[in-house]
């Protein structure tokens, strides 16, 4: 055969295939839909909760306490040593009379009096690396609180090694989420490869005994791999797209409730392209072993 009628033959075959063996195509196309509904949910949730997980200041921070008694100019000059040190992305000065003024609106005191003693110095508020070893961040607080006009100095990088060990975890548990999938996907398609497979089992004889070659048989099948996972992509996305429509009027009245907003937003359409073409590239791939498995099979025992 050409090049094009060697396609179009396979094209045929498809679809063919398909008439001849709806229930197992429409059986396997069912299940990988509703196996990939769950990662394109949970995507859609993950993508929603990113901008505003994003948003969140998780750079450790060292707040530095100065003498009462320290000028403009001290001050100044503190900030220029301190911002030497190594890992200082940022240096923030809050006046004494902010400082006081936030803490008695976080107490609750109402603060009427102008002549009103303050206790608090000025407030220098360091920002270092993100990604900064809790180790590091004690050594230079350390080396901060021994310079001229500090008096003290109070962190905490606790909640780093814990924020660590919580993002470790949620990253173990996602591969194994999508390790399971793909798996069940595997399944689902090899057993309805092999199902078409043993149910066309007399024409694959049959191109074996005409001298077709193994990529000539194998076409029409990895075709139907791209095909029912290509559609089964195109599904999930739709039965995704469903479920956080009806999440979100959940959501809107519980946000009404607290005074908020609270949706989930569909994915980008550049993920759900490249969601399809790679499902439906595995599809192929998946369909184009277990048939090259089956072409091995009847060599064998030719």
């Amino acid at each position: 055969m050409s090049f094009t009628s060697s396609r179009v033959w396979a094209l045929q075959q498809v679809f063919r295939g398909i008439k001849n063996a709806k229930g197992v195509f429409f059986l396997a196309l069912m299940l990988a839909s509703l196996s990939l509904t769950i990662p394109v949910f949970v995507a859609s949730v993950l993508y929603s909760l990113s901008e505003p997980i994003r948003a969140i200041p998780v750079a450790p921070e060292i707040t530095v306490f100065t003498y009462q008694n320290l000028s403009k100019a001290q001050l100044d000059n503190l900030r220029e040593r301190i911002g030497r040190h190594e890992h200082v992305m940022k240096i923030t000065t809050i006046p004494k009379d902010e400082a006081f003024k936030s803490l008695n609106e976080n107490l609750g005191i109402k603060q009427n009096q102008d002549n009103a003693s303050n206790p608090l110095p000025d407030l220098i508020i360091v920002t270092l690396d993100t990604h900064m070893p809790a180790a590091d961040i004690e050594r230079t607080a350390k080396n901060i609180e021994k310079l001229k006009g500090v008096s003290l100095v109070a962190y905490d990088s606790t909640w780093l090694t814990k924020l660590d060990a919580i993002s470790h975890a949620i990253t173990n548990l996602g591969w194994i989420f999508v390790a399971i999938t793909l798996s069940l996907i595997v399944c689902v398609i090899a057993a309805s490869v092999r199902l078409a497979a043993d149910t066309q089992k007399t024409e694959l004889n049959m191109l074996y005994l005409f001298g077709a070659t193994p990529s000539f048989s194998i076409r029409p099948y990895a075709w139907r791999g791209f095909l029912t996972m290509g559609l089964a992509a195109v599904i999930a996305i739709g039965l995704s797209s469903f479920a956080t429509g009806f999440l979100n009027e959940a959501l809107l009245t519980v946000g009404e409730q607290y005074g908020t907003s609270i949706a989930i937003t569909p994915l980008p359409w550049e993920f759900n392209a490249g969601f399809i073409a790679f499902c439906a590239l595995l599809g192929s791939l998946i369909a184009s072993i277990i048939t090259q498995r089956a072409i091995a099979k009847i060599e064998r025992f030719a």
